[in-house]
């Protein structure tokens, strides 16, 4: 089953509350940057919520034809549960265990069992709710992405590098190792430090944020950097100018 058209509406998003995710019949927490660091960084989070994303028609393009009839959480299950590890893996067992707090997670034949740790309840990712968590992932982390894509690409320049090394199947991320040795990559971290500097705020403060948060406030304080500089160079006569939109308008997809 493909789910179309946006399922989280963005007020939601924007609070950091944690997601209704129907299907499990229970909800997803929306990490912050602070916890995301805890996990080990922004590299294995962006390498564990692409393979979380896993899309058969764009990761195997010469195995195509062996893939018709096996779903993307066949394929997810079969790898995860597979002997041979890798930090995309690891990012993705480790990213489940920010998605659900409460719950200790269990990787069987047929499913991710959840298994809560205060009453003691049980749900699970199958088949028949993938789709629908793939979806809700895609809107909490990309939610920036080309809305017409096929696949779950997120629109990020570093990780569109994951995803395509993961495609490939023959990346330094199969051996453990980083897209680069001596670089780390750190996406949100700079937008936070931007942030900090730019709007005169807590860092620390800025650390609770999730990944919608952070993104959306980065993207206004760049639409009114923007539309200040033009403003100013207006006001002093500057001609010709191009215009730019409103740092009020909607940046929201």
């Amino acid at each position: 089953m493909i789910i179309l058209g946006k399922i989280i509406n963005t007020l939601l998003l924007l609070s950091g509350a944690d997601v209704p995710y129907a299907g499990a019949q229970t909800s997803i927490h929306q990490p912050t940057l602070r916890e995301i660091g805890m996990l080990g960084g922004e590299e294995k989070f962006l390498y564990g919520s692409q393979f979380l994303l896993l899309d058969k028609n764009s990761l195997l393009d010469s195995d195509k034809s062996d893939l018709e009839d096996k779903s993307n959480f066949y394929i997810f299950m079969a790898i995860m549960n597979g002997s041979e590890d890798s930090i995309h893996k690891q990012g993705a067992r480790d990213l489940l265990t920010l998605l659900f707090p409460s719950y200790t997670i269990l990787f069987l034949e047929d499913k991710i069992l959840l298994q809560n740790n205060i009453d003691d309840t049980e749900t699970s990712i199958t088949e028949k709710n993938f789709d629908e968590f793939q979806k809700i992932i895609q809107e909490m982390f990309f939610s920036d992405s080309d809305e017409k894509q096929k696949s779950y690409d997120p629109a990020d320049a570093y990780a569109a590098k994951i995803a395509e090394k993961i495609k490939k199947g023959k990346s330094k991320a199969s051996k453990g190792k980083n897209l680069n040795d001596d670089e780390e990559i750190t996406i949100y971290g700079q937008y936070a430090s931007i942030l900090a500097v730019g709007e005169r705020k807590d860092i620390n403060e800025l650390m609770n944020y999730t990944i919608y948060q952070i993104k959306s406030e980065f993207k206004r304080f760049k639409a009114k950097q923007s539309f200040d500089i033009y403003l100013k160079a207006k006001m002093a006569g500057a001609q010709d100018l191009e215009e730019v939109e409103d740092w009020m308008n909607d940046i929201h997809p």
